[in-house]
């Protein structure tokens, strides 16, 4: 029988003290539970890039818009015979949507030594955007999984999307 449990769950507005209590009940069931340094460190270090990206780069950030309350952004972990599952998903504007797909499949078409050199490549010419990102969060991702990056757009209105993605990280 295989073994199953929800690490974390939060559904809802997500600010940076909401950020540091999930990442802390996320490192006390790491060192719990898990015994490979490794894995424990992908698991962290890949929560906090989605994180991260859920708190700079959702389109929609007031607490109490109706949105918001209907499509809440949400982070999801769960650990399935040693193999964990994140789940994240926010709110974003249409053209936003039309700009991450590309950047999506581009990144499910490359194989992990085309992935560490996109990587290197990027981090080498990094420009910080308004966001105060630099392009790098997926190219990460992709490159922590070694998966294929799950993922979907739920159209909300004629302006947002909800964009969910799923991500795979191997024992």
């Amino acid at each position: 029988m295989k073994s199953y449990d929800v690490v974390i769950n939060h559904k809802g507005f997500m600010n940076l003290a909401i950020i540091d209590n999930i990442l802390h009940q996320l490192r006390m069931y790491l060192f719990k539970k898990s015994n490979e340094k490794l894995l424990r460190k992908r698991v962290y270090s890949l929560s906090v890039e989605c994180l991260d990206n859920i708190l700079k780069h959702s389109d929609l950030n007031e607490k109490d818009h109706e949105l918001i309350k209907n499509y809440p952004p949400r982070f999801i972990i769960e650990r399935i015979a040693g193999d964990f599952i994140i789940h994240t998903g926010n709110i974003v504007l249409n053209e936003n949507k039309d700009e991450l797909i590309p950047r999506l499949d581009q990144l499910n078409n490359l194989e992990l030594e085309d992935i560490n050199s996109l990587y290197k490549e990027s981090l080498a010419n990094a420009e910080i955007s308004k966001k105060g990102g630099a392009g790098l969060g997926l190219i990460v991702m992709a490159k922590t999984t070694r998966q294929k990056i799950k993922f979907d757009f739920e159209k909300i209105d004629n302006k947002f999307f909800y964009f969910a993605m799923q991500l795979n990280l191997k024992q």
